[in-house]
């Protein structure tokens, strides 16, 4: 026993044990890990590098190696490719990739950088497998009774990644003044399943749809109990989109920018109320209804719904607009009616229908702080637009095992106060990165976890979700 000279407060000496034990700062991740390999979430994208980057025989740690690496080391909140060589140290992530043999970061740049534009592609692909794979084994999107379809929104947005030095494709993008990517993300029911990356100043439509056809036909495949709703804000007002849309029956609601002819159209149907707004007196008059608005460049009429705000003390009118193909009727056999969708009136389909978009820019947060979108650090094009994909792999995984825990806390009831899903932040800090003893026997692995923890139901319950992967 050492003993030094400093005393804490009460004051007591301190000494230093020399038996040294080990340890494990990211205990949470081997629950996550067993998830993921239970349900098969990463299989998709392991089939596909072991076409693409067959091993050879000299090499020492494979691309299905490196790619669960880089994505474990995102889930537990190391985004920097120097941060692996100082965690393959770390017992408790070794045991998270079944494997001793780690990559250095910088043989994990080397492999990052042979990515083309048809492997990103093709790991862009298998986002959406993996969350069929989730969804079959957990039921992530709502339950559909027999001879019924539920609706589920498919919202698209466009985001800026940052650039700060010499990289492919950086252009200065006006609308968020700085130099950046500008990615176009895709998400189902709030769980992301594609990112598209393009130029700062590619315009989000065209992006889109170039990919859209392809996407749609694959979502009706996997999903055919489901009718897929577009959802996206008037950058998305394009042609191509709305009239492929209209031939295939695909429910759609967009943004529709104000002009000085819908301007003047009167609103009918007016809906009036009185809502809480940041004005002078903390209140705003709120009308909806529809306008008979048709462009002359749209091939069929179009519902088109606006939303006046109007405060009278400063005479500011905010005037919105929304389109879309959904009729308000009970008609089954019309063109327009898509089941629940056709009972909205305009108040709802503006306030909850549209406005419920805006949850995709809390997701949209999610993919770039907490799961480490933005880091777009690299000079290939391509390679940022893989670590778009690693990142929205990382936000899957997360979701599912968050998705996991809380339905073993309800069906528990270890908890009192209502389940609510934790922030990513929240749960790397209660769940992931909780430090124990780690011993390691032929037998089996032992932790020993420490007196206090922030939230150790929920730590237990993604111990125990295990069982739910196995059911």
């Amino acid at each position: 026993m050492n003993v030094t000279s400093i005393t804490d407060s009460h004051p007591r000496p301190v000494s230093i044990n020399p038996d040294r034990f080990t340890a494990t700062a990211v205990s949470g991740l081997i629950p996550i890990a067993h998830l993921a390999n239970r349900l098969g979430l990463l299989q998709p994208a392991l089939d596909y590098l072991g076409k693409a980057y067959p091993a050879k025989h000299n090499t020492l740690v494979s691309a299905q190696a490196m790619f669960k690496q880089r994505l474990f080391g995102l889930v537990a909140g190391y985004e920097d490719l120097n941060d692996h060589d100082s965690l393959c140290n770390d017992p408790g992530f070794k045991a998270s990739l079944g494997s001793a043999r780690m990559a250095g970061g910088s043989n994990l740049c080397r492999f990052e950088n042979r990515f083309t534009r048809e492997d990103v592609d093709g790991m862009n692909q298998t986002l959406l497998d993996a969350f069929s794979i989730a969804n079959s084994r957990l039921q992530l999107l709502p339950k559909v009774s027999p001879g019924k379809k539920r609706f589920i929104y498919l919202d698209v947005d466009s985001t800026h990644v940052d650039l700060y030095g010499n990289q492919e494709k950086k252009s200065y993008n006006g609308h968020y003044q700085c130099c950046c990517l500008a990615p176009v993300v895709c998400y189902l029911h709030g769980y992301p399943i594609a990112v598209y990356g393009a130029a700062g100043t590619s315009d989000a439509r065209k992006v889109l749809e170039h990919h859209f056809v392809r996407l749609h036909q694959r979502l009706v495949a996997m999903f055919p109990d489901y009718i897929i709703a577009l959802r996206g804000d008037a950058g998305f007002n394009s042609i191509t989109l709305i009239d492929y849309c209209e031939r295939h029956r695909v429910p759609y609601i967009t943004g529709l920018s104000p002009n000085k002819v819908s301007k003047k159209r009167k609103i009918r149907n007016q809906k009036r109320q009185t809502v809480k707004r940041f004005t002078a007196d903390g209140t705003a008059v709120k009308i909806t209804g529809n306008i008979d608005y048709r462009a002359k460049t749209w091939t069929n009429d179009r519902r088109v719904v606006a939303r006046k705000l109007f405060d009278k003390q400063r005479s500011q009118m905010d005037l919105r607009l929304i389109q879309t193909n959904i009729v308000h009727t009970t008609d089954i056999n019309n063109p327009g009616y898509f089941g629940a969708l056709s009972a909205k009136t305009d108040d709802d389909l503006y306030s909850v229908a549209y406005c419920g978009r805006g949850n995709a820019e809390r997701w949209i947060g999610e993919f770039k702080t907490d799961c480490f979108g933005a880091r777009a650090s690299a000079k290939k094009f391509t390679t940022n637009c893989y670590r778009f994909v690693l990142a929205m792999y990382c936000q899957l995984l997360l979701k599912v095992a968050r998705f996991a825990q809380m339905a073993r806390l309800r069906s528990h009831g270890k908890s009192k106060k209502p389940v609510k899903e934790k922030t990513v932040r929240l749960f790397r800090r209660d769940v992931i990165c909780v430090t124990a003893k780690y011993h390691e026997t032929a037998e089996g692995i032992e932790l020993t976890l420490p007196a206090h923890l922030h939230d150790e139901t929920g730590y237990m319950a993604m111990i125990e979700v295990g069982r739910i992967a196995m059911a």
